[in-house]
């Protein structure tokens, strides 16, 4: 956790407002220091700027006591190593104001390493597999194991079939001083027949339709301004014909006099919806997952959400199963890799928990997914970015963005 503390002389080593110092006055006004806690940053990411503001309105220069961990360039903060933080804001006095400082203190973590497995897809079990191919972000090597040795095993890059059935491999990679540990399952049908692809968006054609001409809906909103994003200064959408993306962006703005905020904990949510190509009701039509194994999804996110170690994403798959006009929703959990768009393959097999059970109980989601179509396909940020400011010098913001290119697809 962060922590302030006043640190220009031992007069104030209990108080958050300066005291005089070099050219600063000695009896003038004091100051007071506004410093935002960082929260926990990365390594191997951009530098990121660090918000103060003092009372005074006078310049705030930043400055490192653990040089080795973290370092300033002007006032964007440079990660070194894994380990604690400080920082110091301090602005120096002039001869109306007594000089102040604030200190805060957090970690730096290691970079969360992502291994890609793009999954062998349907193996038929007459034929013999291709070697298995992964990568790790920190380019160390990726070592392969079966968890299903009854269907299929693992040996280097050999996969080896032993029965029909569903195999289930994870691709690991160990980490080191600056990567954390990574890794990636795939799970796939080994058998006879391959199951067809079901595609929930074949791409875009606008910011609020597929190219198939079914809506997209995007949805934002936090505290600060009433829990819904009416504003275009906060709310805003943009739309690539190039590679049939769109880009929803969110700027949560603390300092906007349209939205004033009283200081406490800001809560957010992001997201937008889907509805896939030919549901008409919500209930008996939609897609039905028969033995596809794994929904692929390309997708990226603004640096400053990355940068709050708080931007995994739910997939919700809305299913026709409803009870008491509440549609039943399994979720699974995507982590990105970082902000840059990237394709990810999620495992139908992780599926764990609910957005919405409709208020029933001992539902097993695989067997609700087989049971009942998909009828709305959710991406949703549980934790949008609170925390981590923007670059725009007038108005400070927490912006968070999020890149979709179709298609996305089970298969």
């Amino acid at each position: 956790m962060g922590f302030q503390l006043s640190a220009i002389g031992l007069a104030c080593a209990t108080l958050l407002v300066g005291c005089g110092g070099g050219g600063a006055a000695t009896g003038g006004k004091s100051q007071s220091i506004e410093f935002a806690f960082p929260g926990s940053h990365y390594l191997m990411t951009p530098a990121a700027p660090l918000v103060a503001t003092a009372s005074s309105g006078l310049p705030i220069t930043f400055t490192s006591s653990t040089p080795a961990t973290c370092t300033m360039d002007g006032d964007k903060l440079v990660t070194v190593k894994a380990g604690e933080c400080s920082i110091t804001a301090s602005q120096a006095g002039d001869s109306t104001y007594m000089a102040a400082s604030q200190q805060q203190l957090f970690n730096v973590l290691k970079h969360t390493q992502f291994v890609d497995f793009p999954s062998p897809g349907f193996q038929s079990i007459t034929k013999t597999p291709d070697p298995l191919v992964a990568t790790s972000e920190s380019g160390l090597p990726v070592t392969f194991a079966s968890t299903t040795p009854d269907v299929c095993t693992a040996s280097g890059t050999t996969l080896t079939l032993v029965s029909k059935g569903t195999c289930s491999i994870t691709a690991a990679q160990a980490g080191n001083d600056t990567y954390d540990a990574g890794s990636a399952k795939a799970v796939f049908i080994v058998g006879d027949d391959k199951p067809p692809v079901l595609t929930i968006m074949n791409g875009v054609e606008a910011v609020d339709r597929t190219v198939d001409g079914d809506p997209i809906n995007r949805w934002a909103g936090s505290s600060v301004d009433g829990w819904g994003c009416g504003d275009p200064n906060w709310c805003s959408t943009t739309f690539n014909a190039a590679d049939s993306s769109f880009t929803y962006k969110y700027v949560i703005q603390t300092k906007d006099p349209k939205h004033p905020w009283d200081g406490s904990d800001i809560g957010a949510y992001f997201g937008f919806d889907v509805v896939p190509h030919g549901v008409k009701d919500g209930t008996s039509d939609g897609l039905r997952v028969s033995n596809q194994t794994t929904i692929k999804i390309t997708l990226g996110q603004n640096d400053e959400w990355v940068q709050t170690g708080n931007n995994d994403l739910y997939l919700i798959f809305v299913l026709g199963h409803v009870n008491n006009n509440c549609n039943v929703a399994p979720h699974v959990l995507l982590k990105p890799k970082g902000g840059a768009v990237a394709t990810y393959e999620v495992q139908l097999s992780d599926i764990k928990g609910y957005d919405n059970s409709c208020g029933l109980s001992n539902l097993n989601e695989a067997d609700e997914m087989k049971k009942y179509p998909i009828v709305d396909f959710k991406v949703y940020g549980p934790r949008s970015n609170t925390s981590v400011a923007g670059a725009s010098p007038t108005t400070p913001g927490y912006p968070t963005a999020l890149t979709v290119k179709g298609p996305i697809t089970i298969q």
